[in-house]
C-alpha cells in the first residue's frame, strides 16, 4: 500500500505545501510570534492534503467501474470526499485560528459564513491535491510505459539476434537447394526440395518484417506443412479455411508457423491417432486450432513460443492473442493488424 499509493511522496507534498502556506511567510518576516498557533495550522494543513492524497488515490487506482470510472466524475467524487474529510476533521479539532479572515478582533464571523469558509477551504485544498496526484500518476505511467518498451525492444533485439544465430547462412541454403532442385531427377525430391526452396524465400524475405499479407503467410505455411506431412505422413492432417476477403490483411510473419511447430512439438503424433491442424479465420481473427493430446515428457522449455509470440504482437500493435484450451482442443486466435 505504502508504494501503491506513494504516501512517501504524499507525505512530501503535503508537508511542502503546509510549510510554504503556514511556516515560510512568517521566517520571510521574521515574526516569531504565535510559533504555537502556526504549528497547529502546519499540522492542521499538513494533515488536510494528506487525506486529500490518500482519498484521491484511492478513486483512481480502485473505482474501475461505474460512473465514477472517468477521469471528470472520479475527480469530482474524490473532491467532494476530500472536502467532507476536511470538514469532519476542522469539526473535531475546532481549529478555528485558521480561519481568519480579519485582523479587527472586533468583527465576528457567523455560523454560517464559518461553514462556507471552511467549505471553500476544503475545496482548494482538495482541488491543488487532486492536480498534484493526477499530474504525480501521470508521470509514473509514462516511466512505466518508457521502460516497458525499452523492456520490449530489448527483448525483440535478443530474439532476433538468436534467430540469427540459429541460421546457418541462409542465402547460401537457399542457392544450394536451388541447385540440388536442377541436378535431381526424381519428382518427388524435386518437389520436396521446392518446398524447401519456398520456407527459405519467404525466411529470408520476411524475417526483418512486422508484418505479411495473410495469403503470403499461408503460401509459407502449405510449403512448410508439405514438409512436416513428409516426415510425419498419415500422422500428421492440416487444413486451411480462411474467407478470400481476409487474405489481404496482415499479421506478424512467421506466426501461424510457431503455432503449428508448437502443436507437433507438444503434442502426441501417431498413425492411429493423426494429429490434425485446422487453421481458419472468424469474427476478424485468424485460428490455429489443434487437438490437445500433451506427451508424456514435454520440453521444459513449454510455452516459450506462446511468450514471444504475445510481446511480439504487443511490440507492434496494441492487439492481444487469446489461447484456450479445454480437454480435447488447444486454440490460439491471433487477431489481423490491419
Amino acid at each position: 500500500m505504502v508504494q501503491r499509493y506513494n504516501v512517501k511522496a504524499g507525505l512530501i507534498f503535503s508537508l511542502s505545501i503546509s510549510m510554504i502556506a503556514t511556516i515560510l511567510p512568517k521566517l520571510i518576516r521574521f515574526d516569531v510570534g504565535q510559533l504555537h498557533g502556526v504549528l497547529i495550522n502546519f499540522i492542521y494543513l499538513s494533515t488536510c492534503f494528506f487525506f486529500c492524497w490518500m482519498t484521491h488515490h484511492f478513486f483512481l487506482l480502485n473505482v474501475r467501474s461505474g460512473p465514477f470510472s472517468r477521469r471528470i466524475p472520479g475527480a469530482a467524487a474524490g473532491i467532494f470526499c476530500s472536502v467532507v474529510l476536511i470538514a469532519v476533521l476542522t469539526h473535531l479539532v475546532n481549529i478555528t485560528s485558521v480561519i481568519r479572515v480579519s485582523k479587527d478582533p472586533g468583527i465576528e464571523l457567523r455560523p454560517v459564513r464559518i461553514f462556507f469558509i471552511r467549505l471553500f477551504r476544503g475545496f482548494i485544498i482538495s482541488a491543488i491535491t487532486w492536480f498534484a496526484v493526477y499530474y504525480f500518476r501521470i508521470q509514473i505511467m509514462l516511466k512505466q510505459s518508457w521502460r516497458e518498451n525499452e523492456y520490449l525492444k530489448q527483448e525483440n533485439l535478443q530474439a532476433q539476434l538468436a534467430s540469427l544465430k540459429q541460421q546457418i547462412s541462409p542465402h547460401f541454403l537457399f542457392n544450394s537447394l536451388n541447385t540440388l532442385s536442377t541436378l535431381s531427377t526424381e519428382e518427388k525430391v524435386k518437389e520436396y526440395i521446392l518446398k524447401m526452396s519456398e520456407v527459405y524465400r519467404y525466411v529470408l524475405h520476411y524475417q526483418e518484417q512486422n508484418e505479411v499479407p495473410v495469403h503470403e503467410e499461408l503460401a509459407f505455411i502449405r510449403s512448410y506443412t508439405y514438409i512436416l506431412q513428409s516426415r510425419f505422413e498419415e500422422g500428421l492432417e492440416v487444413n486451411i479455411r480462411v474467407d478470400p476477403n481476409n487474405l489481404n490483411r496482415k499479421v506478424l510473419p512467421f506466426s501461424l508457423q510457431l503455432l503449428v511447430e508448437n502443436a507437433i512439438k507438444h503434442n502426441a503424433i501417431s498413425y492411429k491417432k493423426p494429429l490434425t491442424i485446422d487453421i481458419y479465420d472468424l469474427d476478424g481473427v485468424l485460428i490455429v486450432e489443434n487437438d490437445f493430446r500433451p506427451r508424456l515428457t514435454l520440453d521444459s522449455h513449454s510455452g516459450t513460443g506462446l511468450d514471444n509470440l504475445s510481446r511480439r504482437y504487443r511490440l507492434v500493435s496494441d492487439k492481444k492473442i487469446l489461447i484456450t484450451r479445454d480437454s480435447s482442443k488447444f486454440k490460439v486466435e491471433i487477431p489481423f493488424l490491419t
